[in-house]
């Protein structure tokens, strides 16, 4: 019996709980519904987009791009407005006048076709600016030469005739042509490597935090390799080329050939020989108290490598 009438209790409870939750439900919606229907002052942000550019013509940040107003209605017309700006879109062949690369448009508060783009039912009340303008750039296009930093450590005893390779090695830059020329080369992120003994290959990105953002890059990845082969040393031995002697003039050097070392891959070794270089003595440039000439390489292969004379200098005597 005594259970009985404790079930009772529990289910007259949670009947009373239902009916208590329903009816505060009920009067919250009521009490919104009876909000909503108020009319309400209320200034709102506006964006502006222009639409229908000419050809080859860019926005223009100048532009004006927002544009406050004081809208009245009731809550329920107000809401969406509240939850995401507003957006007026403007074309470029209704501007109420143009001069050169500026276009301005009339904004009228009590325009229908004003209420009809931010689709509100309402009263505006107010709009500070009345005149919108449109500026607008030439769109330029041109290509430039990529450029990466690098810092590219090799494992001893290797190295690459070529080096890093960029592919493409130049971009397409478009934007406004004042911006545009005056940029003359584009950089991607850093390449940093250690250790490199195998061939790497891998893309990089441009770095367009360097750029203005108005400025479009293609593409935005480019490739980056680097052939990378076993290093041995080599060596030449070079005729040395006595030039700038005066007629009536016989110059004896000693020696009469100097040692090119420098650091080459395995697999061009073999192409490597003395013709390939080219050892200059300059005459002109002596000094008449020194019986020496210095020494200048003017001719090297370009897949060797940290190349040097093993002789900086020829000692001479002149015959006359």
């Amino acid at each position: 019996m005594s259970s009985n009438r404790k079930k009772n209790r529990f289910s007259l409870k949670r009947n009373n709980v239902k009916t208590f939750l329903f009816f505060l439900i009920f009067t919250s919606i009521l009490w919104l519904l009876i909000q909503f229907s108020k009319n309400y002052t209320q200034e709102v942000e506006v964006a502006i987009q222009y639409t229908n550019l000419p050809e080859g013509k860019i926005f223009n940040e100048e532009s004006d791009q927002l544009l406050r107003m004081v809208l009245n209605g009731n809550g329920f017309r107000l809401m969406n407005h509240n939850w995401k700006k507003p957006i007026l879109y403007f074309n470029v062949d209704d501007a109420v006048s143009s001069n050169a690369d500026e276009y301005f448009f009339y904004v009228n508060k009590e325009s229908s076709i004003l209420k009809k783009k931010l689709d509100f039912n309402g009263k505006v009340l107010s709009i500070p600016k009345d005149t919108l303008r449109l500026k607008l750039d030439v769109n330029l296009e041109k290509k430039v030469p990529v450029k990466t930093q690098q810092d590219i450590q090799y494992t001893v005893g290797y190295g690459s005739d070529k080096g890093l390779v960029i592919s493409p090695d130049s971009v397409l830059i478009s934007g406004p042509s004042k911006i545009i020329d005056t940029i003359q080369v584009v950089n991607t992120e850093d390449l940093n490597l250690e250790g490199l003994n195998v061939n790497y290959s891998s893309e990089l990105n441009i770095n367009s935090e360097e750029l203005p953002v108005s400025i479009v890059v293609a593409p935005q990845k480019v490739k980056a390799d680097i052939l990378v082969s076993k290093f041995t040393e080599g060596n030449q031995k070079i005729p040395i080329t006595v030039n700038n002697v005066p007629e009536g003039i016989e110059i004896k050097i000693f020696p009469k050939e100097i040692t090119v070392v420098y650091r080459v891959g395995l697999d061009v070794y073999n192409e490597i020989s003395s013709r390939d270089f080219m050892v200059v003595a300059d005459y002109a440039k002596a000094s008449e108290e020194s019986s020496f000439m210095t020494l200048e390489l003017t001719n090297t292969p370009k897949s060797i490598h940290d190349v040097r004379l093993q002789e900086k200098q020829v000692q001479f005597v002149v015959l006359k």
